[in-house]
């Protein structure tokens, strides 16, 4: 008999730990991928719809005027 533990033997009926490691890391790899490729896609498809709008539709006023974007100088306090 040997000293090495069954779930690390390669031979033999029983199953390799080793084994089941990889298949876990290698399903979770696939489920990585699927869900990065997935957000790709999603983005793609979400940017080629915005293509196929007529040019109007991006020309719009910006929704706020350009004053609001600074502060006037007058009302900077210090609070020390």
């Amino acid at each position: 008999m040997s000293n090495r533990e069954w779930y690390l033997e390669h031979d033999g009926p029983k199953p390799s730990l080793y084994g089941w490691i990889f298949r876990h890391m290698a399903m979770g790899a696939v489920y990585a991928a699927l869900v990065v490729f997935g957000l790709i896609a999603i983005l793609l498809i979400i940017y080629s719809v915005g293509e196929l709008l007529p040019a109007d539709s991006k020309e719009a006023p910006e929704p706020m005027p350009q004053v609001f974007y600074e502060a006037p100088a007058a009302s900077k306090t210090h609070l020390i």
